[in-house]
């Protein structure tokens, strides 16, 4: 199985669910779809492909009992380029001004939020949904790429670099308004792993700098550099909380075995010789799904 699964293409299959989501009739045959996005996050740092000193039981509950990819690559390694792929299921190329980091996303391209909201799905996103950019259509109107912003719940994280955006809590808000059983779409976008990182609390969350098992050539190994990737670490756990939490209550709801859950990263992390890069792990992403009745 040596398949290149690209990120451009997962997304090409929800714009599929757009088109049969006009054909399928009743809403309730309709699936829903929970999109889960990190910020800044590599391959290998999930729990799934083998890592020790990250822990991600929820990104590894999806891998488990759904699709887990080996080869799922952005070809495009910042954060705008990235989402412009994923919402519209376009290779770079084929972008126009979207191919930038903070541009004006073009007026003629539709996101799969937009395709699906006009297909009767009630859609929302949480935290960072396309960004950085402006995108308004051409009487100057500003879009919504990734459907109305729900940011109102609020808590005290962890540490001081993490996004004080409960995102569960939000993801719960949208739900309530959800009305009767229309199908959904929903952006989780965590602004964790991105930095800055409070210096020092992964280690005061307990995590070892024994614990890491490699640190990359390309950087010197000394406990500055170890501190950091703990640091890293405890942000990726904290995303998956959130992914925690939101798998509770689609449970709690009734709504897990219709619900098409995508869990992935934009580009690879924040550190020197990755983010914005062109090597392995700048480009080389995680990336589950899974759908308990569809798959």
């Amino acid at each position: 199985h040596r398949w290149k699964h690209f990120i451009v293409l997962a997304m090409c299959c929800i714009f599929a669910v757009g088109v049969l989501a006009q054909e399928q009739g009743p809403a309730t045959q309709r699936p829903n779809i929970l999109f889960c996005i990190a910020d800044d996050a590599s391959q290998p740092h999930f729990g799934a492909y083998g890592c020790d000193w990250v822990k991600t039981p929820n990104f590894d509950r999806i891998a488990k009992e759904g699709l887990l990819f080996n080869r799922a690559y952005t070809p495009n390694a910042k954060c705008a380029p990235s989402r412009a792929c994923i919402i519209t299921g376009r290779n770079p190329w084929q972008l126009g001004a979207a191919v930038n980091h903070v541009p004006f996303f073009p007026t003629e391209f539709k996101s799969y939020s937009e395709v699906l909201q006009e297909a009767g799905y009630h859609v929302g996103f949480t935290a960072k949904g396309y960004a950085p950019g402006e995108a308004f259509d051409k009487n100057g109107k500003r879009r919504a790429l990734t459907g109305k912003s729900y940011n109102e719940q609020k808590c005290t994280p962890p540490t001081t670099g993490m996004s004080n955006i409960d995102y569960a809590a939000n993801f719960d808000a949208f739900m309530d308004e959800r009305k009767g059983d229309t199908p959904f779409c929903f952006w989780y976008g965590g602004f964790e792993p991105h930095r800055k990182y409070e210096y020092g609390s992964g280690a005061k969350a307990g995590k070892k700098i024994s614990d890491i098992d490699a640190v990359p050539p390309f950087w010197p190994d000394n406990e500055t550099v170890r501190n950091d990737l703990l640091d890293y670490a405890l942000e990726i756990e904290y995303f998956d909380s959130h992914l925690g939490r939101m798998l509770k209550s689609l449970e709690a709801r009734g709504e897990l075995d219709n619900t098409i859950i995508v869990v992935t990263a934009d580009n690879g992390m924040p550190f020197p010789r990755v983010k914005g890069q062109t090597y392995e792990l700048s480009n080389h992403l995680p990336l589950a799904i899974m759908w308990p009745k569809g798959i």
